[in-house]
Order: C-alpha cells, then structure tokens, then sequence
C-alpha cells in the first residue's frame, strides 16, 4: 500500500471496524477499546498516517501556516533566525510556529509530525538527523527547505562558514597578526570555520606553526574549559577567531580573569554578529540571516523545490 496515499477509510478496513471508529481513536482515544485502539495505532504507525493534513488537503484548504524546527533556542544566532523567520512568514500572509527539537533526534521527529498534523504548507528546518528528513520526503508531499547547512539530496539554503573563517583570518593577517589562534570545537579539525582559516594560511603562504588551536566543547560552553587552558599554556596569539561570538565573550571573560592587559594587545574576530559583538565591540563575521530566510521560503513555494540550494557568502562587520 502506498503510505503517501493511505486514508482513515483505509486504515478503517485494515482493522476491521468503521471510519468514525478511528477517528475517535485519534480524537478521542478514551471512547475507544484499549485492543481496537491499539491496533489502529499499530497501522497509523506502520504507514505514517497523518490525519489532519490528509483530510484537509483532500478537501484543498490552505492552512497559511510554516513550520520552523530549530535545535538550540539559547543560540543567539537560531534567536536571529526566528525573528526574520516570522517578519518575512508574515509580510506574505503567513503564520508561524516554532518547534524546537533540543539536538533530540526523536523529538524533532515528534515535531514534524505536530507540523504536519496542523496541515502547514512548508516547514524549515535546521536538522539534527537525516533520517528525519527522509521520513519527510518519503511520508508527505509537504515542502520542506533545510537551513544553515548543506545536505547533499535536500533543498538547501545555508551560509559558506568555510568562506567566514577565510575572511576573518585573511583580516587578521593583513592587519599584520603574525599569529593567529581559532578557539571551537576542533574534533578530527574538520569543522568548516577551521578549514577556511587553513585555506587562509595556505593561500597567504603562512607557516601552520603560528596557528594555534584551541580546542573548545562548545556543546557545554563552560568559561572553565578555557580558564584552564590559559593556566596551562601561554597565548602567544594576536589575531584570535572565535567560533561563535558566546565562544568569544567566554574567551574575553577568560583572560579578564587571569590577566586584563593582554586583551589589549589582541584583536578578536568571532561569528555571528549578534548583540554580543555589538555591545562588547569586537568584529564578528555576520551571515544574511534574513536573505536566509527569504531564499528559504521562496524555494519552499518553487516547483522545482526538491533540486534548489542555495549558497550564500557571509561578511566581516569591523569594529574596534
């Protein structure tokens, strides 16, 4: 049976009792006997029965709703997102509704499942696993646009992080830092912002013996980690590039706290420009959030949805 197609008749004859039976089933599950209930929720599982969207697309009503799923609310950067998300859903007529699935592979599937059940024509999605986006294409006809990162198989609008940390490194060098340091999470040093600072130092032919890594768990952010790397071991570094402008506030609290005056011989490039750059001045590589957005939801509308991705190039915000 094809599970793109299956309707509550359908499931109705698969367990043997009537239509409004399973429907009291979703709607009212405590009229309905715990075994019959059981057995409509099996085949409702088995074929990824989504009751409301199916019922009202079938009768082609237009719910003017989006859907945005987002991992990391306390990021200041997905704060960003949401805001420009809801002033452009907005401008063309839309309601929002915002899901966060807390880096929870599980929940995020719970998430687009509540989307589609409210009959949302598009959802955006910052992804915590890919099995979840294949549950999408393969169960609904609903488009769906990933955001701030390339999936290869997805419609896709992101931002190059490789070209950021290009540029912040390459301001960094001309303003004549002879070492540089980048502070984030380097696990098998593959993070994108880590090798555009390599591509950097390689095209300004630069010695990776003044790059100094810092190894942060950005997953915790805890000033701790970086407190006890400073104990240990002396920054020679200049020129510092934060993977984050959090990253870059806890590296200033840091060296606040073990000593003040080397700060002033730093300068200290992170990522993002959020409020935290802008109030503690420093300069920080801004991504277009809202042309992130736009791109996002014009290709959530374009026939040709499945094939769009969409690369955009960040910019270096200068402050003192």
């Amino acid at each position: 049976m094809n599970n793109k197609k299956i309707t509550m008749n359908e499931i109705a004859k698969l367990v043997g009792v009537s239509q409004a039976t399973v429907s009291r089933a979703i709607n009212a599950p405590e009229k309905v006997k715990p075994h019959l209930r059981e057995k409509i929720y099996s085949y409702i599982d088995k074929y990824n029965f989504l009751p409301n969207e199916n019922a009202k697309s079938m009768r082609g009503i237009k719910s003017k709703i989006l859907g945005l799923i987002l991992f990391d609310l306390s990021n200041q950067f997905y704060l960003e997102t949401i805001k420009y998300a809801e002033k452009v859903a907005r401008k063309i007529g839309y309601t929002l509704i915002l899901m966060n699935s807390e880096k929870d592979s599980k929940l995020e599937l719970e998430n687009i499942k509540i989307l589609l059940s409210r009959n949302v024509e598009g959802i955006l999605i910052a992804p915590v696993d890919n099995n979840n986006l294949k549950f999408l294409k393969e169960t609904t006809s609903v488009p769906f646009v990933v955001i701030n990162n390339f999936i290869n198989d997805y419609p896709s609008v992101y931002t190059s992080t490789v070209k950021g940390g290009e540029i912040a490194c390459d301001f960094l060098i001309k303003n004549n830092h002879k070492k540089i340091a980048y502070i984030g999470n380097l696990y098998n040093q593959t993070t994108e912002k880590f090798q555009g600072v390599l591509k950097s130092f390689k095209k300004n032919n630069l010695s990776l013996n003044f790059l100094e890594k810092i190894n942060f768990d950005t997953s915790k952010m805890e000033r701790i980690q970086l407190e006890n790397y400073f104990k240990k071991n002396n920054l020679s570094s200049t020129g510092i590039i934060a993977s984050n402008d959090e990253v870059a506030y806890l590296f200033i609290q840091s060296l606040e706290k073990i000593d003040k005056d080397i700060l002033k011989t730093m300068t200290l490039v992170g990522f993002d420009n959020t409020i935290i750059s802008s109030l503690l001045n420093f300069s920080s590589i801004e991504q277009p959030i809202e042309e992130l957005i736009e791109k996002s939801i014009e290709i959530l509308f374009s026939k040709k949805n499945t094939s769009l991705t969409v690369e955009l190039i960040p910019k270096l915000i200068i402050r003192n």
